[in-house]
């Protein structure tokens, strides 16, 4: 059953679920979490407010005049030999005939609903793209990782004349040159896996038999490379952007 979402006054609004459960349209409520979550992924629909259309009886009720007004509009009538009592509730009935019956209608999603489900997809969205690309940027198992070695910049120092002292630039500040750690490992070697693995088994004479099988390490790294990749490759270009341009 999808969800419903009904109006109240002043603009709110509130969920409805199963015909029982009542959400609050608060960012802070775990239902209405889950509510926008599951239209942002397709998982539910979501139904509109209800457009209602008043029937004469009720248009009607609210226009006639009120019990104390027509009484002295009755009185002055038996008075002065008018009609205006009459009038003024023949004048209600035509502005509201029988023909005018109760309606109700399904409204328009509210812009909130999608504005608020697209947000949380992008968001989403950019979460699953930044831990694929993270992932996919790990070393293959099967392919080991090389090693690498690198000068690093560790610090600064201050630059010394031949004399010892500070040399300052045209602004009067110390003039500071990097301290460098040159031939620093910045990225541990590792072997690769072996592409396959000794598996033991017994055959129907109840012999143990040694097969070679695909190592599984492997193949569960590389399967998860594999999702990793998808969803890299379904991945929206503007979530793209915006990761890459906050990198």
């Amino acid at each position: 059953m999808p969800y419903k979402i009904y109006e109240g006054l002043g603009g709110t609004y509130s969920i409805g679920k199963n015909n029982r459960m009542s959400i609050p349209r608060s960012t802070g409520n775990r239902d209405y979490h889950q509510f926008i979550e599951d239209i942002a992924l397709g998982n539910d629909t979501v139904e509109c407010p209800d457009v209602v259309t008043e029937g004469y009886e009720t248009l009607r009720a609210s226009a006639y005049p009120s019990m104390a007004e027509q009484l002295d509009m009755q009185y002055w009538d038996n008075v002065n030999g008018t009609t205006t009592w009459a009038d003024a509730i023949q004048a209600v009935k035509d502005e509201y005939p029988k023909t005018m019956e109760r309606t109700v209608a399904v409204g328009p999603v509210p812009d909130w609903v999608q504005e608020e489900a697209d947000e949380w997809l992008f968001n989403h969205q950019l979460k699953e793209y930044t831990r694929a690309v993270e992932r996919v940027a790990q070393y293959r198992l099967a392919d080991g990782q090389a090693e690498v070695i690198e000068d690093v910049v560790v610090g600064q120092e201050p630059v010394l004349d031949s004399d010892g002292g500070y040399v300052f630039d045209s602004d009067g500040e110390v003039v500071m040159q990097d301290i460098i750690r040159k031939d620093v490992v910045t990225t541990v070697g590792i072997d690769p896996l072996p592409a396959t693995v000794a598996e033991l088994s017994m055959d129907s004479d109840g012999n143990h038999v040694e097969t070679e099988v695909p190592n599984p390490q492997i193949v569960r790294d590389d399967e998860a490379r594999a999702a990793a990749q998808a969803v890299i490759d379904a991945t929206p270009q503007p979530v793209i952007d915006h990761y890459e341009a906050n990198q």
